[in-house]
């Protein structure tokens, strides 16, 4: 593994989020997961786009495994690094036209999301190679908690593709077996093995060309366009309970999370987040339908996308419902709104 020193890098405070939820903390006990990293727990809260330095990021890994009592925290955490946890980048791999290409994305882009860690692919016989280096000067017990975060990330980006388990791999990891190792299985669904000379992933070659059904790069790249420039109009400082909801909904797959999901990323009841936007004069499922109402129309100026392909977008399994909301919405339907502004036809 290669090393640097531990502040040089910078990391989304997004992933500390994460490890909060994995703990199922409160908003009270956010100091506590941060102790000795000098960052207030507003970093913590959902639409903050503060930045981390490597060793505050360790820092807060050692705080959730002494807080939760789990020295398998590593696993428990990797299992929430689903590909939507990468932001963008975790898009751009899902929406590649297959496996092999998903994974070179994931290479080419992770360091801008995760600037401490460097995929690297390496065929060897009828295996690809998956190895990460860390560039963080981390202990065993914190470089064994990355490495187990990183199987867990390439069996779920493989696993999204495929739509299923992923059982025909091997995962290899570097270091000895620790005390916890018999729920190692509970987590990975391959067979893994340890001692071993490096931690790797080996993929079988004949995956590689999978197709991915869902893929479609017209639609991802209109999607993150639309989405990172919404997220531009949301200040940074200062943020509302609004804003907050407003950059967390834009943050995730469209449909993907509910105000239960909502609430939690803040750290409060569901009750709590209801009051706090009363008291702005607004409501979650007002906040949504608007952000809704707002991304269907812009996608409709797209003339890339068909009236279908925006109602998929936007979560609608059933397109005949998209354009009854899109109706409710503004007024006419999608077809009459889309000529309206002359973007061509549905």
């Amino acid at each position: 593994m290669l090393n640097s020193g531990p502040g040089a890098y910078f990391i989304p405070s997004s992933y500390s989020r994460i490890v909060a939820r994995v703990l199922q903390l409160q908003e009270r006990d956010l100091p506590k997961l941060l102790r000795d990293t000098g960052l207030p727990p507003e970093v913590l809260l959902a639409g903050d786009e503060s930045r981390m330095s490597g060793r505050q990021q360790l820092q807060v890994m050692d705080n959730a495994r002494t807080m939760g009592r789990a020295p398998d925290f590593g696993l428990r955490l990797g299992q929430q690094l689903q590909p939507s946890a990468h932001g963008p980048t975790g898009y751009l791999a899902l929406a590649s036209p297959d496996l092999r290409t998903a994974l070179h994305s994931l290479r080419d882009f992770l360091p801008i999301r995760i600037p401490f860690a460097q995929l690297v692919l390496d065929e060897e016989g009828d295996w690809l190679s998956c190895r990460v280096n860390t560039l963080l000067d981390a202990g065993p017990a914190e470089q064994r908690m990355l490495m187990e975060c990183f199987a867990l990330v390439l069996q779920a980006l493989v696993e999204s593709f495929l739509s299923r388990r992923l059982t025909e791999a091997r995962i290899d990891f570097e270091y000895p077996s620790p005390a916890y190792h018999a729920v190692y299985s509970e987590y990975l669904h391959s067979k893994f093995y340890f001692d071993q000379a490096d931690t790797r992933v080996l993929l079988p070659l004949t995956l590689l060309d999978e197709p991915n059904p869902g893929g479609d790069a017209d639609s991802y790249a209109a999607a993150r366009e639309m989405c990172a420039a919404l997220l531009e109009q949301v200040p940074v400082t200062d943020l509302t309970t609004t804003d907050r909801v407003r950059r967390f909904l834009l943050a995730q797959p469209v449909g993907s999370v509910g105000e239960e999901q909502v609430a939690r990323s803040l750290f409060v009841s569901k009750r709590t987040l209801a009051r706090r936007l009363a008291r702005e004069g607004n409501n979650y499922r007002k906040i949504r339908d608007q952000l809704l109402a707002e991304m269907a129309a812009r996608y409709l100026r797209d003339n890339r996308l068909s009236v279908e392909a925006v109602a998929a977008l936007l979560g609608y399994h059933d397109s005949a419902n998209f354009r009854r909301a899109f109706k409710r919405w503004h007024g006419m339907p999608p077809q009459s709104f889309r000529a309206a502004y002359n973007v061509g036809d549905s």
